[in-house]
């Protein structure tokens, strides 16, 4: 499988049968012509956040590859959707079975949208999207105890699920809570490899949460999306 980090959230897998882009919104997308042809892209958005979704993705419908969208049911009604695509749009909290391509399981956010569990014939792939414990210094406590709970039980549906790789958020805007859902997640999943996205200015903050310790380093590999952007697994 190779991964290429495009930024935030953005990530463009390809494996032996298809590629698979996940909340592009910025970055060089040309490497897509240097992928072969007859491999299909899937492109997910998890939500309609301007971080996580860009309405330049429908140009890849170009006729050059077979392409499907899979799209979170925030999007519907979106007037940059052209009607003469393949358009799938995803509930929370769903199972789909998508043709040249496996199982899509989604998760309820945190804050808007879907998670994507993705399973193909050989892989699985987490993407989180904007799911994660979002415990904001200084936050009304019902709600935060709200993004406790929900975010838990998220995690907890996928936990004996077994991950390749998850793309998992690290957001340095939390402070000193800028790991508590990292670490909650590695603790019940434990996946194969760990990319870590959403990170704004402070991309230290990859290197500050691996230097932390934790049992979960004897299961997952975590790939450093702060200093390098391209990864053959």
């Amino acid at each position: 499988m190779i991964i290429d980090y495009l930024g935030h959230s953005g990530f463009l897998f390809e494996t032996d049968r298809e590629l698979l882009l996940f909340d592009y919104y910025r970055g060089d997308l040309s490497l897509l012509r240097q992928k072969p042809k007859e491999k299909p892209l899937f492109v997910f958005v998890s939500h309609v956040h301007g971080d996580h979704y860009n309405p330049n993705i429908f140009t890849l419908a170009d006729g050059y590859r077979s392409v499907t969208f899979l799209l979170s049911f925030d999007l519907k009604g979106d007037h940059c959707i052209p009607s003469n695509h393949e358009i799938i749009y995803v509930d929370e909290d769903q199972t789909y079975v998508v043709e040249g391509l496996g199982t899509v399981q989604t998760l309820r956010s945190t804050d808007e949208g879907v998670a994507f569990l993705v399973a193909t014939s050989k892989e699985v792939i987490f993407h989180a999207g904007d799911l994660h414990w979002w415990d904001w210094l200084g936050e009304d406590p019902e709600w935060l105890k709200e993004q406790e709970i929900v975010f838990q039980r998220e995690i907890q549906k996928i936990e004996k699920t077994t991950i390749d790789v998850a793309c998992v958020v690290l957001d340095d805007r939390l402070e000193e809570n800028y790991a508590r859902g990292m670490e909650y997640f590695l603790q019940k999943c434990h996946p194969r490899y760990v990319i870590p996205m959403h990170f704004w200015k402070d991309q230290s903050v990859v290197d500050r949460f691996n230097l932390r310790p934790g049992e979960w380093k004897t299961d997952t590999i975590l790939l450093n999306s702060a200093k390098d952007n391209h990864w053959k697994i």
